[in-house]
């Protein structure tokens, strides 16, 4: 989902005298291409506008199970990641080609070579084109520290995201929780998403599916045990909610993760779509 993030600094939409100055003397790629390439923890990619990886750094590329760029160049969404996210993906890259604004602050969730699911945080621009018009994607995906919030100088936050994070299946609803909280359920969104760019239902969803992981690999329960300890009216609500999320079913997750799954080391993380 997206999420708005901070408004950019004005340098970041116009440029001043002097920047305009130094980037009309400057070579075209000025030599940022480099630059990327040696981020340690940031995937950054550039699509065209036929949706085709045509850059991506080390950290994207070693992330699905690739040794080199040119292994990646030329493949889409749907030869790197499973349906469902490939498709939220598209969505996303059509939404930024049609407006030609960027989406930036979306925090979603993957699974690590592990099995394990990791919270990372998206931002997706439109690449110039010579005539003015988008001529591409590009963006940046890192991990997003679900646990700053317990820090937050908000004690109500922190309060917040600890029962989020420890109890989501407690959890009625978002304005059931603020009035646990005595707040407002507008403040509590406001306040929220404020500390963890995300809203109280938006960290509730993605809490409520990491949960469901630690227990799908843990055995035991029924997917309709699991759905009704965590909060889903069903196992049909969890079992649509976990796929959208993580691009597989339960029961898949569970035949490959779970506690009698193989011992041998897991396939290639591109078939789970993990970054």
């Amino acid at each position: 989902m997206k999420n708005p993030s901070p408004p950019l600094p004005s340098s970041a939409s116009s440029l001043s005298p002097l920047q305009a100055e130094f980037l009309a003397g400057a070579r075209s790629d000025a030599g940022f291409r480099e630059l990327f390439y040696r981020l340690e923890s940031v995937a950054f990619f550039v699509k065209n506008r036929r949706f085709q990886i045509v850059f991506a750094n080390r950290h994207f590329y070693e992330r699905l199970g690739f040794s080199e760029e040119s292994e990646i160049v030329g493949a889409d969404d749907f030869e790197l990641f499973p349906k469902p996210l490939a498709a939220k993906f598209r969505r996303d890259d059509e939404e930024v080609l049609r407006t030609g604004r960027g989406m930036t602050g979306m925090v979603e969730l993957f699974l690590s070579r592990q099995g394990l699911p990791d919270w990372f945080l998206t931002h997706k621009l439109p690449v110039a084109g010579a005539d003015g018009s988008p001529a591409g994607i590009m963006g940046t995906v890192q991990r997003y520290q679900r646990e700053r919030g317990l820090g937050s100088a908000d004690a109500v936050v922190a309060r917040a995201v600890r029962r989020m994070l420890e109890q989501p299946g407690e959890i009625g609803t978002v304005r059931e929780l603020a009035r646990e909280l005595g707040i407002s359920h507008r403040h509590f969104d406001r306040r929220f998403k404020e500390e963890t760019g995300l809203t109280p239902q938006q960290f509730l969803g993605r809490s409520r599916i990491d949960a469901a992981c630690r227990l799908l690999r843990s055995g035991g329960e029924t997917l309709a045990e699991i759905a009704l300890e965590l909060g889903y009216c069903d196992q049909s609500a969890f079992t649509s909610q976990f796929r959208q999320r993580m691009g597989i079913t339960p029961l898949r997750y569970r035949r490959e993760f779970g506690r009698g799954a193989s011992a041998k080391a897991p396939p290639p993380c591109r078939r789970h779509g993990s970054l």
